[in-house]
C-alpha cells in the first residue's frame, strides 16, 4: 500500500517536472521502488509455492513405512498445507508476482 502511494506520488511529481536532471532522478528512485517491492513479491511467491508443495511430497513419500503415531502427524500436516502460507503488510498487501504485476499496472 504504501509502496503504491509512493511511486503515485512520485510519478505525480515526475508529470509537474520540466527539467531533465530531476525527471531523471526520479526515475530511478520509481525504478529502485519497483525492484524493493519486486524482491519482496519474488520471495513471498516462492514461499507460497514452496508451502503448497510440502502437501504433495508428503503424499509421494514412503509415509506408510513410519510408526503410526508418525502418519498421524503426517496427516495433520498435508490438511495445513492445503492452504499456502502467505507474508502480508498488514493485512493489505499480500507479497506475491501477481499483487506486484496489480502494483505494476496501477501505478
Amino acid at each position: 500500500m504504501i509502496a503504491t502511494i509512493g511511486l503515485s506520488v512520485t510519478l505525480l511529481q515526475i508529470a509537474q517536472l520540466h527539467n531533465l536532471m530531476d525527471t531523471t532522478k526520479y526515475f530511478v528512485y520509481i525504478f529502485a521502488q519497483l525492484f524493493h517491492l519486486f524482491c519482496f513479491s519474488f520471495q513471498g511467491q516462492k514461499l507460497i509455492d514452496h508451502s503448497l508443495q510440502i502437501c504433495y511430497k508428503i503424499y509421494n513419500s514412503a509415509w506408510y513405512e513410519i510408526p503410526v503415531k508418525g502418519q498421524k502427524l503426517l496427516l495433520i500436516t498435508m490438511r495445513k498445507s492445503t492452504k499456502a502460507s502467505t507474508v502480508t503488510a498488514c493485512k493489505i498487501y499480500v507479497y506475491s508476482l501477481q499483487s506486484f504485476t496489480t502494483v505494476k499496472h496501477l501505478s
